[in-house]
Parts: C-alpha cells; sequence; structure tokens
C-alpha cells in the first residue's frame, strides 16, 4: 500500500535538523526521516521508499517503523479545528503590513519621534509615569488603557501569523502572577526559522509604532491620553524584556539559539543540578537556566512587594471613596482580574498533573 506523507510540511531548521509537523503538532528529526517523508509522496510503498533512501542516503531505514511511530505522534491525521474569526484573514490581507514599504514607514516614524524627542526631552515619560499613580481615574484609565492596548498587541502576533497563513487563536493565561492575553500560534514551526521572527515580535512593533507615533503627536499638542498611550506601551515593551517567562523575546531568544524546548530544557538542566546528576547541555541552556532562577525570585519578590500592596492600596482607597464611578470601576477591575487569574492559574496547574508538557522531540508555539 503507498503512503501518503506530502501533507506534513518539512522545515530544515539547521545542520541535520528538521521540523515536520501537521499544522498542530510538530516534531524535530535528523535529515535522514525528512528524506523518508520525501519518499513517501503517495507514489511509493513503504519498501520502495526504504530502497530509496538506502540508495540516496546510504541509511537503512525501518520505513514501516517510522511511520507507525510517526501515527503514534498523532502526525498522520490531518488536525480537525473548527474555524475561528482569524482564520477569515487571508495572507493577502496582511501581507502588506510586513512589507518593504510598511518597514520604511516605520523606520521614518522612529527618526521623526526621536527627532521630536531630542528637540523637547519632556515628551518622553519619566520612571515615575511607569508607576501607579495615587489617582483612582489614573488607575482606571490605565487598566481599561492596558488591556485595550495588550488586544493591539497581540492583534499583531495575528496579524503575523496570518500573513505566513498560520493559524492563530485569542486567549487568556498566566504568566508567574501575571494574567495575560496569549496568541497560540503552534503552525509557526511549519514556516522558515528566519520567518518566525515576524510572528514573535510583531507586537513589539505595534507598541512601537504606537510609541513613535505618540511623541510626534506630543510634539504638536499635549494630549493625556496619546502620553497614557506611550506610557502603557513602553511599559508593555519593557515586560517582554522579562523572558524568564515565555514572552515574545523568550520566544525569539530561542528561535535565536535553536532551542525548541528551551524553557523545558532549562527547567531539566536546574532540577538535574539540585540532585546532582546534571548532565551536558548546551551553553545557551546552562545560561538561561540560571537566568531563569534569578528572573523567578525577582517576578516573586516584585509580586510580594508590589503587586500585593498596590491591590491592597487600591483596595483601600476605593472603598474609603465610595460611593462614585471610580471607586466602583476600581473594585471591579481589581476583583475580575484576582477571579479571572486565580482561575486560570487553577486551570493550569490542574492541567499540568494530568499531561506532561515538554516532552522531548515534541514542542509548540505561542
Amino acid at each position: 500500500m503507498r503512503t501518503d506523507l506530502s501533507f506534513l510540511t518539512v522545515v530544515a531548521d539547521g545542520p541535520d535538523d528538521y521540523v515536520i509537523g501537521n499544522g498542530e503538532t510538530f516534531v524535530n528529526v535528523p535529515g535522514v526521516a525528512a528524506a523518508v517523508i520525501a519518499a513517501l509522496d503517495g507514489s511509493r510503498t513503504a519498501d520502495e521508499a526504504r530502497a530509496r533512501v538506502l540508495a540516496e542516503h546510504g541509511v537503512d531505514v525501518d520505513v514501516a517503523e517510522f511511520v507507525t511511530g510517526l501515527e503514534g505522534a498523532g502526525l498522520l491525521s490531518r488536525p480537525s479545528r473548527p474555524p475561528n474569526l482569524w482564520d477569515r484573514i487571508r495572507p493577502r490581507h496582511v501581507a502588506w503590513l510586513f512589507s518593504r514599504p510598511a518597514h520604511a514607514v516605520l523606520a521614518l516614524l522612529t527618526v521623526a519621534a526621536v527627532a521630536a524627542v531630542v528637540a523637547r526631552p519632556e515628551l518622553l515619560p519619566g520612571l515615575s509615569s511607569l508607576v501607579w499613580s495615587d489617582s483612582l481615574t489614573f488607575t482606571v484609565a490605565f487598566a481599561a488603557g492596558s488591556w485595550i492596548l495588550v488586544l493591539a498587541h497581540e492583534l499583531g502576533h495575528v496579524a503575523a501569523a496570518r500573513s505566513l497563513n498560520v493559524r492563530a487563536e485569542l486567549s487568556l493565561g498566566t504568566r508567574l502572577q501575571f494574567l495575560v492575553v496569549q496568541t497560540r500560534i503552534t503552525g509557526i514551526w511549519g514556516v522558515p526559522r528566519r520567518a518566525r521572527y515576524r510572528a514573535y515580535l510583531a507586537g513589539m512593533r505595534v507598541d512601537w509604532f504606537l510609541v513613535c507615533a505618540g511623541a510626534c503627536v506630543l510634539y504638536v499638542a499635549d494630549l493625556a491620553v496619546v502620553r497614557l498611550v506611550m506610557v502603557i506601551c513602553l511599559s508593555q515593551i519593557a515586560w517582554q524584556f522579562l523572558f524568564f517567562m515565555r514572552t515574545d523575546v523568550y520566544y525569539a531568544f530561542a528561535n535565536a539559539s535553536g532551542n525548541k524546548n528551551l524553557m523545558a530544557d532549562a527547567q531539566a538542566y536546574l532540577r538535574a543540578a539540585l540532585a546532582g546528576t546534571a548532565r551536558q547541555a548546551r551553553r545557551s541552556v546552562r545560561l538561561y537556566a540560571w537566568f531563569l532562577v534569578v528572573g523567578r525570585v525577582l517576578g516573586l519578590g516584585f509580586f510580594a512587594l508590589y503587586t500585593v500592596p498596590i491591590t491592597v492600596a487600591v483596595v483601600r482607597r476605593s472603598v474609603a471613596e465610595l460611593p462614585g464611578w471610580q471607586p466602583v470601576a476600581a473594585l471591579v477591575l481589581v476583583a475580575a482580574g484576582w477571579v479571572l487569574y486565580l482561575t486560570l492559574l487553577g486551570r493550569r496547574l490542574i492541567t499540568s498533573a494530568r499531561t506532561r508538557r515538554g516532552d522531548q522531540g515534541r514542542f509548540s508555539g505561542n
């Protein structure tokens, strides 16, 4: 019987390193496995494919057993997924956003923004602007604006993924103590390694565009809402560099270093080191492992020394200023955020207890 695996994507990811997948599940294989898949294009039986690979590559592969392994990994069937809203976006609809003219416009806007800030340094928000104000009105505006601009950030990822014909799914999730909106783009493994940067960095690109546009607007007119947008977007860009979590910079760094399971490998290395059985690991994994430790400690410290006190202060002030729309809105936002966070965190912990993540050779993208 002839086996047809032509629907699988095969992407070269490094020397003797290939990623194969069906759009939902992806595995890492050596070059000879990629050759087997190329041979199984529906025109050959397993034995004929075996003979071809042996003749061309000098390696005798048990093709039938290989196919059985792919079946066990869930790769022999196309994923059955109901269409979502973002599937309606075709690559041609958004590809222009990542074209050379679009890059040129962003570069010119960056130059204009830098010139505006050099001419009037007060346009750039100071460090004091990046912390919570005593005003409940500011608190509510910052929280509401953050959610709106986080959505804009994630829509940048959606647009980038769809420009590469990759499926995108938006959902809520958690990163340590942070409640986040996240874009799932597992199919990004099916595009060349260099092209993945577009999807990984598209959200920060949106943030940077808004920062630069805001600086140009402020040069002409001092608008409070524009200044707020700049503060929030700069905060979002800074947050992405906390890549001891799975942020945009984390995925870009993992892609650059060639580590497809960077965080899982680093955690495994740390567990082995603590047990006194540390095995040889790539230098990038070793360095990231200790960065992970320092980052997690600092993150938990931030939670204990900043997030909790600020939350308590906002709640106390809101209760003290009742009635009024500002304190009510602040209390609703705080309560909704914590309920969502605790619900998602509990669900994630339950799922993690039932399912082992980061299996060797299998991976996903964000």
